[in-house]
């Protein structure tokens, strides 16, 4: 009984330590000759906390242990519906590694008590209070061979005992010493698999044979991969990172990555499970956080497979539409979709592309081609994110101009660079309003301007704009610009608006 609560904690809640926020995904599997194929993926936990090991009730009941008020226990999911639900009554202990009896209504778990009993109990499909299934055995990690029996990971001194549990005669059996966490039934045999330490110190996969208990080598797991399963008799699969990679016993002996799953925001995938009929696929893993440009650039494609849920589900639910700079077209996600079913509807073929793209904050401004049929034209996009979803989507269009509205503004930027200010003014309209985005006045006209940025240059001897992207959109210059001044450099966005060959407007995104 040497220091069982330390173990408990280190291969239970140690787990949740490691992984604060792990996620439940599920997702439809297809297997096929060459590997398999991976569709419609859902994190289905979706919460704060340790959400692992999941498990199928039935082929339309996903089970996992899922946080509850701050505690571990039994959560449900019903597939078809979506619902979520619990199936334990509260206790005082953590559920983990919840299983379905086979041939019963019941479940099984591992529960981790205050007081370091890690033991595994029956839970009964109605609300009936849990029953001690082993008495004697600190359980890890256990799979059931049948209603009678099973093969668990069991914590003994320092290390993990595999042991054969019958649960019939209360009799055990230890298979071995220094076993793994991921042991399975074998599917169409008569056998089951589990993994142990091999001297270099990673996992191999052995099979046991249920009626003579023997064991038999299977294959080596790769580095620092622990968790394995069957998609059938002869062919295993596991996750490393955010991909999935399968073994055929019948194959030339390697892991062949069979799917990339970085697309449904997975990284760090642990444990998985399948279902009954083979067709979901559920896993243990961490939800990757978008960054500004990944969440923008997330509504492009099904904007273009003119998928207008998916596409929606890109934007808040008070998102706002503008035309450059503050002019709202409407405002809320039902809006939004409403708008754009009905440019669906007239606009049979359309396909934007990024041309260019700058990002400054939490703001991204996009250069996008945009094709619909025969005629292609361009626009500028100004986005804002939080949350990693689009707050607002403002256009810059595109209009025709008989001027070059890129040489006053590089003629602007070279007398900047020379702290010229006559150059400088020159190239400004006396009607001229500063503004940073979307419509916070700065400066109502030249003259204040003016006298400021003669104070600016004479003390900033080391000023200095460097354009890193230019985006020209008719009459207006979008400026991405890496500015250095006093030892210090900063970015910003300048969006430069030429009337008459002269600036008479910029609008700052800082």
């Amino acid at each position: 009984m040497k220091n069982h609560f330390f173990l408990a904690l280190v291969f239970l809640a140690g787990i949740a330590l490691a992984q604060p926020e792990t996620e439940v995904f599920l997702m439809e599997i297809e297997t096929t000759e060459t590997g398999v194929k991976i569709d419609n993926i859902k994190n289905v936990s979706n919460r704060a906390g340790y959400d692992n090991q999941p498990s199928f009730y039935d082929d339309n009941t996903l089970i996992y242990a899922g946080t509850r008020n701050g505690a571990t226990d039994i959560a449900a999911m019903n597939i078809s519906s979506s619902e979520g639900s619990w199936m334990n009554l509260p206790t005082e202990g953590g559920e983990y590694s919840p299983l379905r009896i086979p041939n019963s209504q019941n479940l099984s778990a591992v529960r981790l008590d205050p007081d370091g009993l890690q033991r595994l109990y029956k839970y009964p499909s109605s609300d009936q209070p849990s029953e001690l299934l082993i008495k004697d055995l600190q359980v890890a990690y256990y799979a059931y061979a049948n209603e009678y029996s099973l093969l668990a990971s069991v914590l003994s001194d320092d290390n993990l005992d595999l042991v054969f549990v019958d649960l019939q005669k209360k009799k055990i059996d230890t298979i071995l010493e220094g076993s793994g966490r991921s042991i399975h039934k074998i599917p169409g045999k008569e056998a089951m698999s589990y993994t142990a330490t091999n001297e270099e110190g990673n996992m191999d996969v052995f099979q046991l044979d249920l009626d003579d208990k023997e064991s038999y080598f299977v294959c080596q797991l790769p580095i620092g991969i622990q968790d394995h399963i069957w998609l059938n008799d002869s062919k295993l699969l596991l996750g490393s990172g955010s991909q999935l990679f399968l073994y055929d016993l019948f194959g030339n002996g390697d892991w062949k990555k069979v799917a990339d799953l970085s697309k449904g925001k997975i990284k760090d995938i642990s444990r998985l499970a399948l279902s009954p009929d083979g067709t979901k696929l559920a896993l243990a893993a961490a939800s990757t956080t978008l960054s500004v440009s990944e969440t923008v650039q997330s509504h492009i494609e099904p904007f273009n497979n003119r998928d207008l849920d998916a596409f929606a589900a890109v934007f808040s639910e008070d998102v706002v539409v503008s035309r450059f700079p503050a002019d709202v077209m409407y405002t809320g996600n039902s809006n939004f979709k409403k708008n754009y079913a009905e440019y669906y509807s007239r606009t049979p073929n359309v396909i934007v592309e990024v041309v260019k793209r700058m990002v400054i904050g939490n703001t991204v401004v996009d250069e996008e081609k945009v094709t619909k049929g025969e005629k292609i034209k361009k626009q500028a996009t100004i986005y804002t994110v939080q949350n990693e979803k689009i707050q607002s989507m403002t256009f810059i269009a595109d209009q025709r101009v008989s001027e070059s509205p890129e040489l006053i503004v590089q003629k602007q930027l070279d007398a900047y660079n020379k702290r010229d200010i006559s150059g400088f003014l020159a190239t400004y309209s006396s009607e001229l309003t500063i503004m940073n985005f979307p419509e916070t006045m700065t400066y109502r006209d030249k003259t204040s301007m003016g006298a400021s940025y003669a104070k600016f240059f004479e003390s900033t001897p080391d000023l200095h704009a460097e354009i890193k992207n230019r985006i020209v959109i008719g009459n207006k210059v979008i400026d991405e610009e890496f500015v250095t001044m006093n030892g210090q450099s900063f970015s910003a966005i300048a969006i430069y608006q030429i009337e008459n060959g002269l600036i008479s407007k910029v609008t700052f995104i800082r």
